[in-house]
């Protein structure tokens, strides 16, 4: 089982990370990070949240888990978890 980062605080924007769905489908087939419009229309229609930055981190967030993605797929690549940055 992999380790896992215990979430102090913010654990709402993960769950409304996961609830918008963390990436969508791209007109090619494969997947991309939620988009402005999306991110925008989550929070119209569940009011989850509210400020600005809260919005920039979950387009921030989902960058980063479609990367991570990617990155999973490559056998030569070293998980998060293990990197000295």
């Amino acid at each position: 089982m992999p380790p896992f980062v215990e979430v102090r605080a913010g654990g709402y924007l993960s769950d409304a990370l996961f609830e918008a769905g963390p990436v969508k489908s791209d007109p090619m087939g494969g997947l991309g990070a939620l988009e402005w419009v999306d991110i925008a229309a989550y929070v119209s229609l569940t009011g989850a949240i509210s400020e600005p930055w809260e919005v920039q981190a979950l387009r921030r967030m989902s960058a980063a888990y479609l990367r991570g993605m990617n990155e999973g797929r490559d056998p030569f690549s070293i998980a998060p978890v293990d990197r000295k940055e």
